[in-house]
């Protein structure tokens, strides 16, 4: 079995290219000689290009350059996260992370600057890529009323995709990606909109879905059932995004540790509460609304992305990850090697010292060893 296997680069900050560059020389070179043989291949990627990064690119004529330094050093890449538009580390993120949404122009023209770069990332021989991006927007920014333009959008990006199949012989296909509380966060949700606007039109083929396993964890979802429903609705799930999430549970002892050490100013921490038969029972937008609550009787899901192999830690909490180890079997049965593989952990920057790895390189080793032995890769 050959199922390539990357990590998302949205875990390294800069929003400029010369300080995503330093992701790998640094990082990445690190990771690599801790892989057997790795820096004697070509390894691969998942590129983050935020907005100020493909416009700087682009103006200055250097898309071709800065590329070639990538393809130079060892690296390329057949998937590129264009979720986040902006910043991304260090300051107040939350419910920006979702603007511009898919009803706007410049989400749908950042989006297509990504799927130009991402192209001369991709190695010969290798024709599919794949570009995650948000689902749509955040719930309640997004009225109904919106929804045909919002489409109409998604469409142009797939024309875009097209052109570009058509000129340069790559396939680069859009997922979106369903999050909690967003206008798409579970299958269904996105199903009834596929179903409404893209199905049967000539573009369809570019458009699926980016399948995170810790956001489908977090809204309560049966472990693997996700995938099976978006294969028999005949959608295709371009990219997999290998994550967990934090479960903390039943009494206030467990909730305390996630009040002392996971909340934290920069991003948006979705919580639901669960009952024994992993029904759920209350949710929030965000951890601080979840404490407020004082509903300490469930077990609570929490939208913190921890590394994938974790299992107990920090006094009772665990990881949620009972999604990511479904998929995990699934594609060890039913390998999908035209989807992309993606490890991410873009929260590592905020979490407690004590889940900490002694570098961000030892922690993207460690995942990913722990995805290649569920895999059988290893």
């Amino acid at each position: 079995m050959s199922l390539e296997l990357c990590h998302c680069m949205n875990v390294f900050p800069g929003t400029t290219p010369e300080e995503k560059m330093r992701a790998f020389a640094g990082p990445l070179a690190d990771l690599r000689h801790m892989l057997p043989g790795a820096m004697s291949r070509p390894f691969p990627v998942g590129v983050w290009i935020d907005a100020a990064t493909a416009s700087a690119l682009q103006a200055s004529g250097r898309v071709g350059e800065w590329t070639a330094r990538i393809r130079d050093q060892g690296y390329y890449a057949r998937t590129a996260n264009a979720f986040p538009y902006g910043v991304f580390h260090g300051q107040e993120v939350k419910t920006a992370v979702y603007h511009p949404d898919w009803t706007t122009p410049e989400r749908l023209h950042f989006t297509t600057a990504v799927a130009d770069i991402l192209c001369e990332l991709m190695p010969d021989g290798q024709d599919d890529g794949a570009i995650s991006t948000l689902p749509g927007g955040y719930k309640e920014h997004v009225p109904a009323a919106k929804l045909p333009a919002l489409a109409a959008n998604m469409l142009a990006a797939a024309a875009a995709l097209r052109d570009l199949r058509d000129r340069r012989g790559k396939t680069i296909r859009l997922g979106f990606e369903m999050e909690p509380d967003c206008l798409w966060e579970s299958v269904e949700e996105f199903a009834a909109f596929y179903n409404r606007y893209i199905r049967g039109h000539e573009l369809a083929e570019f458009i699926g879905v980016c399948y995170d396993t810790c956001h489908q964890e977090v809204i309560g979802a049966r472990p693997g059932a996700g995938l099976d429903y978006l294969a028999a609705q005949g959608i295709p799930v371009v990219k997999i995004q290998l994550s967990a999430a934090v479960r903390a549970p039943a009494g206030r002892a467990a909730k305390e540790l996630l009040r002392e050490h996971f909340q934290d100013r920069v991003y948006l921490h979705q919580t639901c509460a669960v009952d024994a038969a992993g029904k759920v029972r209350a949710r929030w937008r965000d951890l601080p609304d979840a404490l407020a609550a004082e509903l300490w009787d469930h077990d609570w899901l929490c939208h913190f992305h921890v590394p994938v192999y974790l299992r107990e830690f920090m006094g009772g909490l665990r990881a949620a990850n009972a999604e990511l180890l479904a998929v995990l079997e699934r594609l060890q049965q039913q390998p999908a090697p035209q989807c992309v593989l993606e490890i991410e952990t873009y929260s590592y920057n905020v979490l407690p010292d004590a889940v900490k790895s002694a570098s961000l390189a030892a922690c993207m080793q460690q995942e990913m060893a722990f995805v290649q032995e569920a895999l059988g890769t290893r």
